[in-house]
């Protein structure tokens, strides 16, 4: 026991003492710390600070200690837990003890500093011990290793609660997962592993290379352990080297077709190939004059992508009501930083399709009578409704159960502009045994837009099959001619 009593001003007197100051390496200890105020006072808000200068003697618990307050001729003890390392040369060692209390009839708080005596007395006898050799933990630079450490229990007793805490001192090493491992008991003899997921940066130089590992266990009797272990790890050989390859994989227009006025969404496809990409930020940007404008964000945050994997960006996008028919070019910009810390960007231009608006009407339509088997022709004006002109424009009567084409069932017509009527004559013919009654001549109309493509748009327009006539019969004659025959008895 050791006792060392200190006087605090006048009076009273606190004295400090400690026991089980004798320690064993390796191991948590727990030491007993008294103090008692020998004076005649009270003494309150005691707070004691205990703190290690000595390498290998640390702190574990209760190192800082707070007491309300100590009668005269009363005590207090509390108990700190030191942890001992295994390494520690045997001898005696000094801690601090720092203690701050008020007394009364004091206005200010004392303070006093004691040292606190300790002994290691026991060396630290291994009860676990490592058992791989360097040739079974073979790892690869440039990629995510899978290791296994195998340890066995040497001591007599089997042991409890183990865990196993893994690290790395080297920039080059960091340990993706198993960081912490723990098994609930080892018998006497027996072996555990540990399967970390070990990660070597690209680059690194091959040869060898040690993680830590701490493992604590307690034995039969309560007491706790500590052991360090530096383990090996061979860099044998380097992966293939990955680079982050980001490219735009592809970018469409959800509704397919954009006329003057339309609001359209654009969606890209961004995906990630070779290493992983991190802050991917896609952002669009048009000509300042371009009729074609964004209302949403042009900027949009994709954060990071595993390589394989694809994200997606979308847009909204405005085509102003007076935009021509034509190609309007928009660029999109990715940025990202690859997996070696490099900002990297990649910009691709698109090219939207902006199509007029065509529709086309007939004008001056005559009411069509027609007999079945007759061929009759069609007069009537072409009207091109819309926001472009079109070229190559052909009219023709399209074959169906009513009527059939002939000669003359087409007219070229050539370019046409809007609002701008056209006159035409076709020919059509209602085939025999055609039902009378109401039916529809079926048009096609037939032109070329401003990028050379073929449309087709059919027009309908009424006609009405009637009743065929005798072209034998005689009209019944009457009147003066018909007096006049029977003048000469030439007829009844």
């Amino acid at each position: 026991m050791q006792v060392i009593p200190v006087n605090s001003a006048d009076s009273p007197i606190l004295q400090v003492s400690t026991n089980n100051i004798y320690l064993k390496a390796g191991q948590e200890n727990t030491i007993k710390i008294m103090l008692q105020n020998t004076g005649d006072y009270r003494i309150f808000d005691v707070e004691a600070f205990l703190s290690s200068s000595v390498p290998g003697i640390t702190v574990l618990s209760k190192a800082d200690h707070v007491v309300a307050e100590i009668d005269a001729d009363k005590s207090r003890s509390y108990e700190p837990t030191l942890y001992i390392d295994e390494s520690i040369a045997l001898g005696a060692y000094s801690l601090s003890l720092t203690i701050t209390y008020g007394r009364s009839g004091a206005i200010l708080s004392q303070t006093i500093t004691v040292p606190i005596g300790v002994v290691v007395s026991e060396a630290f006898t291994p009860k676990i011990v490592y058992s791989s050799v360097l040739d079974d933990i073979t790892v690869k630079s440039g990629m995510l290793n899978d290791a296994e450490f195998v340890f066995k229990n040497a001591w007599n007793e089997q042991l409890d609660d183990l865990e196993i805490v893994l690290s790395s001192s080297s920039s080059s090493i960091s340990i993706q997962d198993g960081v912490i491992t723990t098994v609930d008991s080892v018998g006497v003899g027996e072996t555990f592993s540990i399967n970390p997921k070990i990660a070597i940066i690209e680059g690194t130089t091959l040869g060898t290379y040690t993680i830590s590992a701490t493992i604590s266990y307690m034995d039969s009797g309560g007491n706790r352990y500590h052991q360090s272990f530096s383990l090996p790890l061979n860099v044998a050989s380097a992966a293939a080297a990955r680079t982050t390859i980001v490219t735009i994989e592809e970018m469409k227009i959800v509704e397919g077709s954009i006329q003057p006025g339309d609001i359209f969404t654009i969606e890209l496809t961004v995906k990630c190939t070779g290493a992983d990409a991190y802050d991917l930020l896609s952002s669009l940007s048009f000509n300042p004059t371009s009729p074609i404008s964004p209302i949403s964000p042009s900027i949009v945050n994709l954060g990071d992508l595993d390589a394989g994997d694809t994200t997606t960006a979308t847009y909204t996008l405005l085509a102003s009501g007076d935009i021509s028919a034509g190609q309007y070019p928009i660029s999109v910009t990715i940025s990202y930083t690859s997996n070696r810390g490099i900002m990297k960007t990649l910009t691709e231009t698109s090219t939207v399709l902006v199509d007029g608006l065509i529709d086309f009407e007939l004008l001056d339509t005559p009411s069509e009578v027609a007999v079945p088997g007759e061929t009759k022709e069609l007069e009537a004006d072409l009207l091109l409704i819309g926001t472009e002109s079109v070229d190559f424009v052909s009219i023709g009567v399209i074959d169906d159960d009513v009527v059939s084409r002939v000669s003359g069932s087409d007219e070229y017509i050539g370019a046409v502009d809007p609002d701008s009527p056209i006159p035409f004559d076709i020919k059509y013919k209602v085939n025999e045994g055609t039902q009378t009654g109401d039916h529809e001549l079926t048009l096609s109309v037939k032109y070329r837009d401003h990028l050379n493509r073929e449309h087709e748009e059919k027009i309908g327009l009424q006609i009405t099959v009637g009743q065929a006539t005798d072209d034998n019969s005689q009209p019944q004659q009457t009147g003066f001619w018909v007096w006049i025959r029977r003048l000469f008895g030439l007829g009844p």
